[in-house]
């Protein structure tokens, strides 16, 4: 293909993205409560909106209430197959306790100037209405591709493990519908993750190890106890002891500008309905930020000789049962920036936006390390909620705070998603119009 044509199939498919129809697919998305275990809903919409635009459903229901959604543009077979990624499930339900009451925790999206506000726009759902809206413009655009495009909006993303009492889908997340989708058929050469990086190029993010461990002791009434022999009191030993490694080990993993940081998640003991009972047991969870290269047995090992080390040196922590066991772990990833991918993604963002991205690696899980674990070349670039503002003159955004806001919910600047999904037309064109001899793909 020449210059000229690439360059006036890119102004002509540019030309249909129409930003009031993307702003509505993304408040559509927010609109479809999709709590991890429950996406078939929005799954649906989406699959919907790829039947009427002419695109291919691959279906994917693999429970009752959750669907990936994966739309596929077939091109004329001597080009490359690209996957966009993204999951449909949201980081919350929109009712827990304790949340602030903002619109950006409400699964009903909200528009305030140059802003989204809704459940689920930011992580990721802004992400899929870019997808949704380049791959329709494609085919509004009638231009056929030399590969195939594989729109993967996945169910079950979000960090969440079943454990304890805590059972069923909403607790089944973990990357699980990516590994469902590319173990039934979608598969591609390539893939560009759409987390919100605030259109950055994320070359490298992390895992995480989840331990569990608890101490046991005996069902004794309170007037009999003392503190020697309460769960809680030593599980508190193990909390600091746990920290202090945490600190060591978050110093000594570093890569990329980020550590392996260390987390007290989550703790329960006792029973509190009867405080009158010494409790018989207490729960410690940690989350261990599990950095690329590294392998979870690692943190499992470490942590395992940390509790041999201080029950050796406490006699009441030594003489109270334990157990302890990895409950969920996901690897991290990376990418090598000199990697095909990884250029065209910075060459799609250079030409659309006319200056080079930033290049970020951030600690926070995704479904690229699933991808690249099967052999799938992926990073991450996205749009995201920054909380910015205007600069004196009116008219340029100041990028120094970035990410979004927690005690406003998740938010999205309507810029920032417009512009990405211009991008991912861009990137759509160039690696699908490509051969495959080119790439030294078999």
């Amino acid at each position: 293909m020449s210059k000229a044509t690439a360059a006036a199939d890119l102004e002509k498919v540019l030309s249909l993205v129409d930003r009031d129809e993307l702003v509505k697919i993304g408040c559509d998305l927010v609109n479809i409560p999709s709590p991890t275990g429950y996406e078939k809903d929005c799954a649906d919409y989406i699959i919907g909106r790829y039947k009427a635009a002419g695109i291919k459903v691959l279906d994917q229901q693999f429970e009752a209430t959750r669907s990936n959604a994966i739309g596929v543009i077939k091109g004329k077979g001597t080009g490359p197959t690209l996957m966009l990624n993204g999951h449909i499930d949201t980081s919350y339900t929109g009712e827990e306790r304790f949340l602030p009451d903002k619109p950006g925790y409400k699964p009903k999206a909200i528009i305030d100037g140059d802003w989204i506000y809704g459940l689920g726009i930011y992580n990721m759902k802004g992400g899929l209405a870019a997808f949704i809206a380049a791959a329709e413009a494609i085919k509004k655009a009638g231009i056929e591709l030399e590969g195939d495009l594989i729109i993967a909006c996945v169910a079950g993303e979000i960090e969440k493990s079943q454990v304890d009492g805590y059972q069923g889908p909403l607790y089944r997340g973990g990357v699980c519908g990516t590994w469902y989708a590319i173990t039934h058929g979608a598969i591609a050469d390539f893939a560009v993750v759409g987390e919100p990086s605030g259109m950055t190029l994320m070359r490298a993010h992390g895992g995480y190890v989840w331990t569990k461990i608890t101490l046991m002791g005996d069902p004794k009434h309170s007037v009999f106890g003392e503190v020697r022999n309460n769960t809680i009191h030593n599980m508190l030993k193990v909390a600091h002891a746990i920290e202090d490694w945490g600190l060591e080990y978050e110093k000594r993993t570093s890569k990329y500008g980020m550590g392996g940081k260390v987390t007290l998640s989550a703790i329960e003991g006792g029973w509190p309905y009867r405080c009158s009972r010494v409790p018989v047991y207490c729960t410690l969870y940690v989350d261990t930020r599990l950095l690329p290269g590294q392998q979870p047995l690692q943190v499992q090992r470490e942590i395992e000789a940390l509790l041999k080390r201080i029950r050796a040196e406490d006699k009441d922590l030594g003489d109270l049962d334990y157990d302890m066991n990895v409950f969920m772990n996901q690897w991290g990833s990376e990418i090598d920036p000199e990697s095909f991918i990884f250029k065209a993604t910075a060459a799609a963002h250079e030409k659309v936006v006319g200056k080079p991205a930033a290049v970020t690696a951030v600690p926070f899980a995704s479904d690229a390390c699933e991808l690249t674990m099967h052999g799938i070349p992926a990073l991450n670039y996205g749009p995201s909620g920054r909380t910015r503002q205007l600069t004196t003159d009116g008219h340029h955004w100041n990028d120094a705070q970035s990410d979004w806001n927690p005690s406003q919910g998740e938010h999205l600047s309507i810029t920032d998603l417009y512009t990405t999904t211009k991008v991912y037309c861009s990137l759509i064109l160039d690696v699908c119009n490509r051969s495959r001899e080119e790439l030294n793909i078999k």
